[in-house]
């Protein structure tokens, strides 16, 4: 797709360095943010028993031999799960635009140029939009309550420029919780959880115990 892609308004393709460029983003924005954003689930599952609990009784009633995309169709607690820790710790923390001319917004003058920076962390936190934001609650996503917060999660960004695996990693993710929590149980005793903001949100120094899980 790379490959055939033209630009709109002259019709050219990418040169090979820029190639190399998207090659490379896809890499390190598939592997990096899923494996962030899977080890705050694993966190976040394990120090709460209730939801933990849940996820067990929702995999008890799937046959293991489905295959992964129809096993995905069931798994609506489990992205529940997934896209709840994503509003606590969205992997793709902040992003950035640049105004391609002089606006203004509610009280502010932005001059063309100007580069605005938008923390998903925080508007995912604000107490405006999220009753008790800081605790983790996967049922803020089930059906009934979900359009309560479209309008104010973005785990993925939004508009044109929205992640282009946002699908992908989603399945991805449910599926891999899926599978780790049917072989191990999994422990944590650390109740805070340190982060270090960089060009993704990445957790520091936080551990898990795996133990095998008996038939």
């Amino acid at each position: 797709m790379l490959l055939k892609a033209k630009y709109e308004d002259d019709g050219t393709s990418m040169t090979n360095e820029q190639l190399i460029d998207e090659i490379l983003i896809f890499f390190v924005a598939g592997h990096e943010t899923t494996a962030n954003a899977l080890t705050f689930t694993f966190h976040l599952i394990a120090k709460n028993p209730e939801v933990y609990q849940k996820a067990l009784l929702e995999f008890e009633a799937i046959d293991d031999d489905l295959p992964p995309m129809e096993k995905i169709a069931k798994l609506n607690y489990v992205k529940n799960c997934v896209e709840e820790s994503m509003r606590l710790y969205p992997p793709a923390w902040i992003t950035d635009r640049v105004a391609i001319e002089d606006d203004s917004f509610a009280d502010y003058h932005i001059k063309k140029g100007t580069m605005i920076g938008i923390s998903f962390y925080e508007l995912h936190r604000n107490e405006k939009y999220w009753k008790n934001p800081d605790e983790f609650k996967p049922e803020r996503f089930s059906d009934e309550h979900r359009k309560e917060t479209a309008g104010y999660y973005f785990p993925f960004g939004a508009g044109p420029r929205m992640c282009i695996g946002n699908g992908f990693a989603l399945y991805e993710m449910m599926l891999t919780v899926y599978e780790m929590l049917k072989k191990y149980h999994i422990e944590t005793d650390q109740e805070k959880v340190e982060v270090a903001p960089l060009i993704t949100l990445k957790p520091i120094n936080l551990t898990l115990k795996f133990t095998k899980r008996t038939p």
